[in-house]
């Protein structure tokens, strides 16, 4: 299975190990759909001109924009959640480091942290 996806078969599974590829490329994809997102709801913006045409394009592409993030805000949480946890768990490090992303700044404390090579060795984590 493409690495990128299997976060989201794995979003309850808070036990054993993902690498960096697997996080990564998770995270790639979480950024190119916001991107896409982002994109698409301010196309209008650069659409709008003076017949209705354009003006039906543009609502029409902001409302796939919004409908995108909705189903992103749905669907990439949780994997994630469980993503770092795992990633945590690969560097051996307790999973509840993850609470350190909650803290304002905090998500530049974790992020060169998500950096580190996993353990070559089995480690309590497995």
């Amino acid at each position: 299975m493409i690495a990128a996806l299997l976060p989201i078969r794995r979003c309850f599974d808070f036990s054993g190990r993902s690498n960096r590829t697997e996080f990564w490329s998770f995270f790639l994809l979480a950024a190119l759909v916001a991107a896409l997102s982002y994109s698409l709801d301010n196309a209008g913006y650069w659409l709008i001109g003076t017949d209705l045409h354009s003006w039906e394009l543009s609502s029409r592409l902001g409302d796939a924009g919004r409908g995108v993030a909705l189903v992103a805000l749905i669907l990439f949480p949780l994997p994630m959640l469980a993503l770092t946890v795992r990633r945590l768990h690969d560097i051996d490090e307790s999973g509840w480091f993850v609470v350190i992303a909650l803290v304002p700044l905090g998500v530049f404390v974790l992020f060169p942290v998500m950096l580190l090579p996993g353990s070559e060795e089995e480690n309590r984590f497995g």
